[in-house]
């Protein structure tokens, strides 16, 4: 399989991902600002979603543009990593249904953790990839990744301290903030390759 085959085939399955959480949100039953209301969980979940499922993309785009080839082992990992953020939409829903109650925001949290740890696994079988060294030179150390897995498990930690579960999903967003940018090493290399061949 070519690398285009392979960003081609993840960003349709994030596309539908995204697709799928956004028809969760149920229209108001009336017409009134308080029927609005009614629905802001379901909204307020759908957007903490869109916005780890958009930065989850970006940075997995990024990622591809160093990888000169394919294997085996990067298709499984993608594959992994796509089939956890599969579940966004059910976790989503869930959450947003229930009004942030614990159990779904345990079950939302652990999701992301999985998805963050198929993240890095993907980016760690990318940097094993034969021909693919310049990322390994590029990244000598995963920071983001060790920060999102740590913050992600405290999150996750305080969901069993009573009312804890309130503060979780808003350090979800604490976990991803790194990776709004993509990672500058990354373009940085990416640059100097590019014109060291120009």
């Amino acid at each position: 399989m070519t690398k285009g085959r392979l960003e081609a085939f993840s960003d349709g399955v994030i596309a539908i991902i995204i697709t799928i959480t956004v028809l969760l949100i149920d229209l108001p039953e009336g017409n009134g600002w308080g029927d609005l209301l009614s629905i802001l969980p379901i909204v307020a979940s759908y957007f903490t979603s869109f916005l780890l499922v958009g930065t989850n993309w970006v940075n997995h785009h990024h990622l591809l543009q160093v990888a000169r080839t394919v294997d085996g082992k990067i298709l499984w990992a993608n594959l992994l990593y796509l089939f956890i953020l599969s579940f966004f939409p059910v976790t989503t829903g869930w959450v947003g249904r229930s009004g942030f109650a614990l159990v779904p925001v345990q079950v939302y949290i652990f999701v992301n953790l999985l998805g963050a740890i198929s993240y890095y696994l993907l980016e760690k079988a990318v940097m094993q990839s034969k021909g693919n060294t310049a990322l390994k030179d590029l990244i000598d150390e995963p920071r983001k990744e060790r920060w999102t897995i740590m913050v992600e498990i405290i999150s996750f930690g305080i969901t069993f301290v009573p009312g804890g579960h309130h503060l979780s999903c808003p350090l979800l967003i604490v976990a991803v903030a790194p990776w709004i940018v993509p990672d500058l090493r990354i373009k940085e290399g990416l640059e100097k390759n590019h014109d060291r061949n120009n």
